[in-house]
């Protein structure tokens, strides 16, 4: 069974192995724990049964005017099962009284987060592991 919840209560870096699989640069557990605990806005996915963190979306924001999603991860093996179209959802909602929402997002993507309302744009990024190549 699957939950949700903001708390970080008792998630430990260890229990964050599994995300990140296929970036070019991966977080590290470590990593990961540190976003989440700095985040405005966080909401994992708990598999109950296995007692393990499947999924994980953060926002950053002002509270007023304007979020950013930076995050939003589920572990490969629980892809596929409205895990992270769940997490979208909840987010929207914790951010609902937010105007701007944005988030950046690979072509590919850009049909799931759709289906939220949102529409794509241009944007510039920087990403410096690009200049390792």
């Amino acid at each position: 069974m699957i939950t949700y919840t903001e708390s970080l209560r008792g998630v430990s870096h260890y229990s964050l192995d599994g995300f990140c699989e296929g970036w070019q640069q991966p977080l590290t557990p470590l990593q990961l724990r540190s976003i989440l605990k700095h985040s405005t806005y966080r909401i994992l996915a708990m598999d109950t049964e296995h007692t393990r963190i499947v999924g994980i979306i953060t926002a950053l924001s002002d509270k007023i005017h304007w979020a950013f999603i930076p995050y939003l991860e589920v572990i490969p093996a629980y892809q596929k099962q409205g895990i992270g179209k769940r997490l979208m959802e909840l987010m929207i909602e914790k951010t609902k009284g937010i105007v701007c929402i944005d988030l950046t997002c690979d072509t590919e993507m850009q049909a799931f987060y759709e289906q939220f309302g949102m529409v794509a744009s241009h944007g510039m990024i920087l990403r410096r592991y690009m200049d390792e190549k």
